[in-house]
């Protein structure tokens, strides 16, 4: 199970957090020599401590950051490479006692208040977050009760950023707009040929050049034969498109999310429809494709992946899909599409 990390930034630490993660830095030269290879990273750490000892050698790669400032959780990522020493802490922030350190991956910005997410954890209304912890087994199924996943949780809360969705990256290149006209694209070239297209239920109501979405589209996904938890994991998937009620294709459109959550997403149905025959896709710009196929490639995901004979998830180029809606557009549906 992914780990989920409570992270406190006090009113002395902001200005730090926003020079450090908020803002990405050139990797020090203390720096593990791994992390050398990088040009800029968004990195922060925490003090010494028993107990926060305990929680940071628990850390791996890959789990769940939430950051906490005056009533409300900020900012969200991943852990990318932890590492304690207290010379990148004095380097950085002047404190050497900042040694446990981690690079912060899939940064959003975010904006939740305390009490939607104490209630989501189990905690007490009350309940305020004081220092650097990792949240407790019980507290994390408490939000799988309501959520299939601590993804599809932190959709939701990028969901409540305003009624577009979150306007947010973790690197400059990425662009909403963009991931708003591959959506589009998308959409219509389903409907083009002849299927039923759902769009994720966050998204229904964004706009592409004055076109909302969910236009044309279903409004529900009814899936018979289907669990309401397997249902639900798809929710969110950026564009599906089905053939009565099979599902034939769904695409992940990865500008402004994490690959690894979209992977994370797609893997999770299949193990709860072991049996389904569909193809996934993982949109992303050409410049992501090596990142998306590493990422399909890991063995978490390659478990699921390998014994599912009559599914398949694979890599999408942005350049294809505009290539392709341009040639359906002039000379009309194809015979074979992606």
């Amino acid at each position: 199970m992914t780990r989920l990390y409570i992270v406190p930034i006090g009113k002395n630490w902001i200005d730090n957090f926003q020079n450090t993660v908020q803002s990405k830095v050139p990797v020090p030269d203390v720096a593990p020599d791994d992390l050398q290879r990088e040009e800029e990273v968004r990195i922060w750490g925490t003090t010494e401590g028993r107990r926060k000892r305990r929680f940071f050698e628990e850390m791996e790669s890959g789990d769940r950051l939430l950051f906490y400032n005056e009533g409300k959780f900020f900012a969200a990522g991943r852990v990318g490479t932890a590492f304690e020493d207290e010379d990148v802490g004095k380097t950085l922030w002047n404190n050497s006692e900042s040694r446990f350190i981690y690079t912060v991956s899939d940064y959003q910005e975010i904006s939740v208040p305390r009490e939607e997410v104490a209630l989501l954890l189990g905690y007490k209304e009350n309940w305020y977050p004081q220092r650097f912890l990792r949240v407790s087994p019980d507290a994390v199924n408490s939000l799988l009760q309501q959520y299939n996943s601590i993804e599809e949780a932190f959709q939701d809360f990028q969901a409540d950023n305003g009624p577009d969705g979150p306007e947010k990256s973790d690197e400059g290149k990425d662009s909403p707009r963009e991931h708003t006209e591959i959506q589009w694209q998308l959409i219509q070239l389903g409907l083009a040929h002849g299927y039923d297209v759902y769009v994720a239920r966050n998204d229904k109501n964004r706009e592409y050049e004055g076109n909302r979405l969910g236009e044309d589209c279903i409004e529900n996904l009814n899936l018979p034969g289907f669990s309401p938890a397997a249902t639900r994991i798809i929710e969110y998937v950026d564009v599906i498109w089905l053939d009565d009620d099979f599902i034939a294709k769904m695409f992940e459109v990865e500008s402004t999310t994490s690959i690894y959550s979209g992977i994370l997403r797609m893997t999770d149905f299949m193990v709860k429809v072991p049996n389904i025959a569909v193809d996934m896709h993982i949109v992303a710009s050409t410049d992501d494709e090596d990142k998306v196929r590493e990422e399909i490639s890991r063995p978490t995901f390659q478990h699921v992946l390998e014994p599912a004979e009559h599914c398949s998830l694979g890599y999408l180029s942005f350049e294809n899909v505009r290539k392709t809606h341009e040639t359906v557009q002039q000379a009309g549906p194809l015979q074979d599409v992606f």
